[in-house]
């Protein structure tokens, strides 16, 4: 093996292993709380080595931003299809959701704090999504309201759409205080809500 063929193995596991570090820490604290100290402690290398691969905290949560904004997306079906209509894009959306979101919770309270945080942040994951997600789904209920196929304001449907599959992961910590529930009980509650959502979307807006 060359050299150069080591030095770029040696680079990508280091790079890696400061992102898993810093993705712990930030999941943990956020961007505000955290120290780079704490990241290279995490990953078990020194703060000068730190800074050859990332040169400040914030280049460092940009690229940890990126790997949220990837599972992020990875929980929007394809909705393309001209064959489903719009509350069925909602359902699809929120069955997709809430599955994903089961797996990893303390992501959607990481991504949800640091929005409300800077909310200029959102425009990235616009970016990534290749779409605006708002404009996507708030121009298909108009049409279904404009059709009497949906009842309401297109915003506050919207709104009552997104959070209906939001609150309860962004909510975690107090939805278990508030019903006396365990991780266990809870993640039970979260699969019985994805049935009780879709049903739910199906009749909700109906004109």
């Amino acid at each position: 093996m060359s050299d150069t063929m080591l030095h770029n193995e040696v680079t990508t596991d280091t790079e890696t292993q400061i992102k898993l570090a810093a993705r712990k820490i930030f999941l943990q604290k956020g961007l505000a709380g955290t120290r780079l100290q704490e990241i290279a402690d995490e990953a078990g290398i020194g703060r000068t080595a730190l800074h050859y691969y990332f040169r400040s905290k914030e280049k460092l949560f940009a690229v940890v931003w990126k790997d949220f904004f990837g599972e992020l997306a990875s929980r929007m079906p394809d909705l393309s299809a001209d064959n489903y209509t719009i509350v069925e894009k909602m359902q699809l959306f929120a069955g997709h959701y809430i599955d994903d979101a089961m797996q990893k919770p303390e992501v959607d309270l990481f991504l949800l704090n640091e929005f409300n945080k800077n909310p200029a942040l959102f425009q990235d994951i616009q970016n990534m999504l290749q779409k605006d997600f708002y404009q996507y789904f708030k121009a298909g209920i108009a049409d279904a309201v404009k059709r009497g196929e949906m009842k309401g304001n297109p915003e506050q449907i919207f709104l009552t759409f997104l959070s209906s599959c939001m609150f309860p992961f962004a909510a975690m910590g107090m939805i278990k205080s508030l019903l006396n529930l365990s991780d266990e009980a809870y993640l039970k509650l979260m699969k019985e809500r994805k049935q009780y959502l879709i049903d739910f979307l199906a009749t909700a807006f109906k004109g």
